[in-house]
């Protein structure tokens, strides 16, 4: 655990740096604004100890910025010498959660800090729970790949990076080819199976982290590659449908294949999307002239 303690007066912060390492925590100091807001920008910090009374910026001031800067909450002890009732209700109202009045005593320093770092580790628990909570509510239950909604989010996301760091974003639409002939022949207990067995072939062609697939709905599958060139998604989708024809999962009922195929739909960036909707739609119209041209194959969009 590592402890910021910020005061103007040198003697205090080695004094009560002194009684965070015989805790067994990590102190690091600073006399001012400055050094606080530098320490917090390069280094995980999980306390504050907070002096009020500073030249620079007062803490109050200081805390107020801290909770504005800050994503995440990190708990914020005062350090005063003032006991006046207004001037604690001043430092909750600025964002702090504890106080303790100088001199400082080491006993109550110290139960201070367990509890503060108990209260830490709940909260640290809690985002972690949320987080995965959160990742459960944009996976597509039977296949386990992302559902619409985070799709949705992804392509977004990955559109405002693309234009803030001037990259290619690709994206390609796959279609299971006869998918209803092989529910209405085989039964929707095999197709969810199929629907399972066709993810893991295509999710094993992503090889990137950064690279989502998710379940657009139905039988209707979006392969998201950030940072991906027009020829490495179609690198991509021919090793999809060479991977599904080594797979060979059967289709007696299918007219283009004995086994699963699909239709894929290739679209760029830099094919003229005006944004992340637009290319979702280019790939999608590009899945239609893969059917229209046979299926079983990949399409690359072109603009009018």
């Amino acid at each position: 655990m590592r402890i910021l303690v910020v005061d103007d007066t040198k003697l205090i912060r080695e004094m009560v740096s002194a009684i965070i390492r015989h805790q067994g925590y990590t102190p690091v100091t600073a006399s001012g604004a400055t050094e606080a807001l530098a320490v917090l920008q390069d280094g995980n910090i999980d306390l504050i100890l907070m002096d009020i009374e500073m030249p620079e910026m007062n803490g109050f001031e200081l805390t107020r910025l801290i909770r504005k800067l800050l994503k995440h909450w990190v708990p914020i002890i005062f350090l005063t010498g003032s006991t006046e009732d207004s001037h604690l209700a001043e430092g909750i109202d600025a964002g702090g959660d504890d106080y303790l009045t100088k001199p400082v005593n080491a006993t109550v320093l110290s139960a201070k800090i367990r509890a503060m770092a108990r209260i830490a580790q709940m909260k640290a628990d809690l985002d972690e729970v949320n987080i995965k909570l959160l990742q459960l509510t944009q996976l597509d239950p039977l296949t386990e790949a992302v559902n619409r909604r985070g799709l949705d989010e992804s392509l977004e996301r990955a559109w405002r990076i693309r234009q803030r760091e001037n990259t290619e974003l690709a994206l390609i639409f796959l279609d299971i080819d006869h998918f209803k002939t092989y529910n209405d022949n085989y039964g929707h207990q095999q197709g969810d199976q199929c629907l399972k067995l066709f993810t893991g072939i295509v999710q094993n062609q992503l090889l990137r982290p950064a690279d989502i697939l998710a379940r657009y709905g139905g039988e209707e599958f979006v392969a998201l590659l950030p940072n991906t060139s027009l020829a490495g998604a179609e690198k991509i989708a021919a090793d999809i449908i060479s991977a599904l024809q080594q797979a060979n999962l059967p289709h007696a009922f299918s007219d283009t294949a004995e086994y699963i195929t699909a239709s894929l739909g290739i679209s760029s960036s830099h094919l003229g999307a005006k944004d992340s909707h637009e290319l979702l739609k280019q790939a999608d119209k590009a899945v239609y002239l893969a059917k229209q041209q046979g299926r079983n194959r990949s399409v690359t969009y072109q603009p009018d």
